[in-house]
């Protein structure tokens, strides 16, 4: 199964809905939210909306939006250690769209403040046949060689660390606005 190469887009994350139709920016959404015709998206569960368990019209929506043809990535999704719902279920809501990804051969885009270990832990349980990507990065090159020792790749924004820029290879880095 071939996955999407994200690497097309100059921004590949972006919440402002304006852009979708640019060509060159992939705009993250929430299940449910309506997609332009034409449009390139990313959809997933945002850790901060974990607040709640989740009921089964969101899982639906979640389906239904990251099978679509303008959706190329799953997420953002992810963990965060200061802000959303209970550790365990946000845990499990990012495993259900790491493997809903691995499914649809999409990339996934991730969220994570603080949850490093967990994620990379997460990483060898579920051994992701697709790119994972932390977007927004903006650590030390010590976690970013970590990170790029175990498979997951990184985006950066505008505000990144450029000692970590320069040791990204081309090839598993990325850009972003993360405007919205």
């Amino acid at each position: 199964m071939s996955q999407t190469d994200l690497h097309r887009y100059a921004d590949i994350h972006s919440h402002r809905a304006d852009k979708a139709l640019s060509g060159d920016t992939v705009v993250s959404i929430e299940p449910g939210t309506p997609m332009l015709p034409g449009g390139t998206y990313s959809v997933g569960i945002h850790p901060w909306s974990t607040v709640l368990p989740l009921m089964l019209g969101q899982l639906t929506a979640l389906w239904r939006d990251a099978s679509d043809a303008r959706c190329v990535a799953v997420g953002e999704c992810g963990l965060d250690a200061l802000r959303g719902g209970p550790e365990g279920r946000q845990e499990a809501v990012f495993a259900l769209q790491a493997r809903m990804a691995d499914r649809l051969g999409k990339p996934l885009i991730i969220h994570c403040v603080r949850r490093y270990d967990r994620l990379l832990a997460l990483r060898r349980r579920l051994r992701p046949r697709v790119e994972w990507i932390i977007h927004g990065f903006r650590g030390k090159p010590a976690l970013a060689r970590q990170l790029l020792a175990a498979g997951i790749s990184l985006s950066l924004g505008p505000r990144h660390n450029p000692d970590t820029a320069a040791i990204i290879p081309e090839h598993r880095r990325y850009s972003e606005s993360d405007e919205g």
